[in-house]
This record gives C-alpha cells, sequence and structure tokens, in this order.
C-alpha cells in the first residue's frame, strides 16, 4: 500500500530500498515530507533521506488513515 501510494504521488526513484529520497517528490509532497521529518523524527541533521517507518507516516497522512 505504501509503494502504491508512493507511485501516485509521483516518486520517481527506487522503491526497493529502505531508505527513500525527498529530492525524487514533487515539490507539494516534499514540503509535507520536510514537516512530518523535522516534527516526527529523531536526526539531528540530513533531512533528505527518509526511512520506510517515517514513509509510513506520510502515507497516513495522504490517504487519511490511522
Amino acid at each position: 500500500m505504501v509503494k502504491g501510494c508512493m507511485l501516485r504521488m509521483g516518486y520517481s526513484g527506487p522503491l526497493n530500498r529502505a531508505n527513500y529520497l525527498k529530492s525524487c517528490f514533487p515539490k507539494l509532497y516534499k514540503f509535507l515530507i520536510h514537516s512530518v521529518l523535522h516534527a516526527l523524527s529523531h536526526r539531528k541533521g540530513g533531512y533528505d533521506v527518509m526511512r520506510d517507518y517515517q514513509m509510513c507516516m506520510v502515507t497516513a497522512l495522504v490517504l487519511n488513515k490511522e
């Protein structure tokens, strides 16, 4: 479900990795992903790469699911 949502969002990078690049999304979704990474991430830097569990959070927000 997550990979299908990523394709609908316009992701243009490889889907079979544990890390996804924010730069492979359109501008509309880059801002959403940037906001999720800053608000819900425990990182101190490097906000260009998102992990698979963070992509699950973005997918839940996009599809309006729990």
